[in-house]
Order: C-alpha cells, then structure tokens, then sequence
C-alpha cells in the first residue's frame, strides 16, 4: 500500500506531541515526512513505515496534484 501524503496535508497522529498537539503539517516528502507540529512549530522527519503505523487520518489534504497523477494514484486511468 502506498502512503497518500501530498505536501500541505494536516495529519493526526495517534499519541500527542509533549507539546499537547495532535495535528501536524506536511512540509517535506520523499523517503523521509517532514512534518511541522502545528502548536508548538517543531519540525521532525519521520520515514514512511513509522508515519503510517502512527498516522491516525487525514485533516486536511494539500493542494492537488496533476490530475495525470491523481488518476494514477487512485487507479482510475
């Protein structure tokens, strides 16, 4: 299964940040999620196997792809 992450997303993850927040933003992808705590603004990078066993949803999804790619992602093409 490949995980969905577009730059701009809001996630929540399962345990809260020391900070007390859930929510985080995507700043950076690739081989390593960068995200950006959204309450206290610490950046951590996490690689994808760890972001998803700790993912819970997705908030809010960034701005949209190539409509070429979104296809591809979900099958459709």
């Amino acid at each position: 299964m490949v995980l969905d992450i577009r730059m701009g997303d809001v996630l929540r993850l399962r345990r809260k940040h020391p900070c007390g927040g859930f929510e985080w933003d995507v700043v950076r992808t690739g081989a390593d999620i960068g995200l950006r705590c959204r309450t206290c603004d610490r950046r951590v990078m996490l690689d994808r196997a760890t972001l998803r066993r700790r993912a819970e949803r997705v908030i809010e999804r960034g701005p949209p792809l190539d409509p070429a790619i979104e296809r591809a992602l979900e099958g459709t093409e």
